[in-house]
């Protein structure tokens, strides 16, 4: 993805009413390694119930689909969970993700533990259609994990979903992590780390945009905030400015107030009846779901 992609994407969201940063702007380096601290906390059960969901469906992969399979993963990350599923069946996986640092780095580890599969690692915005590489089998399965369906805006998970199956194609089948309303409580913790994990994931978005938009913001001029919104059933992140401040986007000039809040993410609660509608509305087909005791979360196949 291009750096004035970054920008134009800045330029019109801090211009909104209520300013947003898009969340898939977190994952330079830092971002992902932070967000890989924060999969391993006690708070955060989003990623060990899920990775226990893909334990169960590892085991019926080919049963399901067969041989001579293509893996496309859509934020791809540290590919912990795709390992998971990978078998010798697998003859391709295709990583998309935003950072090209980190897919670099996670690609390492799955060449030592499948030497024969052919890895073709693709940097870009996965939330829009991407060409797929030529010459890979024709059944692909493609993977939305770790609740990511949740961060969208304004209903643009509809969006990201009609995408997603123009870039699988026809009869392809898609894998997506859905996390499911439960107590309020516990979604305050996962969000509020005791480590400081979030927190840190969230501000680091001023290093970025030091980075990319030259904006010459402080760190220390921010704090971070979670809170629950009862209304769109949905986890809502903010970084706050402790002052009042001006900064510049390619020229154009920004005011903060001081507790004015920027949303850095929205993490949008789902039941199963209701992603079940947004995919089939989406033009996916629903086949299965799978979802742990407690009905904390759920992963679902759908077919194009």
């Amino acid at each position: 993805m291009k750096k004035i992609s970054f920008i134009k994407e800045l330029l019109l969201n801090l211009s909104k009413k209520e300013k947003i940063i898009p969340s898939k702007f977190h994952y330079d380096l830092k971002g992902s390694k932070y967000f890989e601290k924060i999969t391993k906390t006690k708070e955060y059960y989003i990623t060990r119930i899920e990775k226990k969901i893909l334990r169960k469906i590892s085991k019926k992969i080919n049963l399901i689909f067969g041989k001579n399979l293509t893996f496309v993963e859509f934020g791809s990350g540290s590919t912990d969970k795709i390992h998971i599923l990978l078998n010798n069946q697998v003859r391709f996986y295709v990583p998309l993700d935003i950072s090209l640092d980190f897919i670099k780095q996670s690609m390492k580890k799955l060449y030592r533990s499948f030497p024969k599969l052919k890895i073709l690692p693709t940097y870009c915005d996965y939330t829009k259609y991407i060409k797929l590489p030529k010459n890979i089998s024709k059944t692909k399965i493609g993977f939305f994990l770790g609740s990511s369906i949740g961060n969208f805006y304004n209903k643009n998970e509809k969006k990201f979903l009609k995408n997603a199956k123009k870039t699988l194609g026809k009869k392809s089948f898609l894998f997506i992590g859905v996390d499911l309303i439960k107590n309020v409580q516990i979604l305050k913790k996962a969000y509020n780390d005791k480590g400081n994990f979030t927190a840190r994931f969230n501000l680091n978005l001023i290093n970025i945009m030091n980075k990319k938009a030259k904006t010459k913001l402080r760190l220390k001029d921010f704090s971070y905030i979670a809170t629950f919104n009862k209304e769109k059933n949905s986890m809502e992140n903010f970084i706050i400015s402790k002052k009042n401040q001006i900064f510049f986007v390619n020229k154009k000039k920004f005011h903060l107030k001081k507790d004015e809040k920027i949303q850095t993410e929205i993490s949008n609660k789902f039941t199963i009846s209701k992603f079940s509608q947004l995919a089939r509305s989406s033009g996916w087909n629903v086949k299965k779901h799978w979802k742990d005791a407690k009905s904390y979360y759920a992963v679902f196949l759908l077919q194009a």
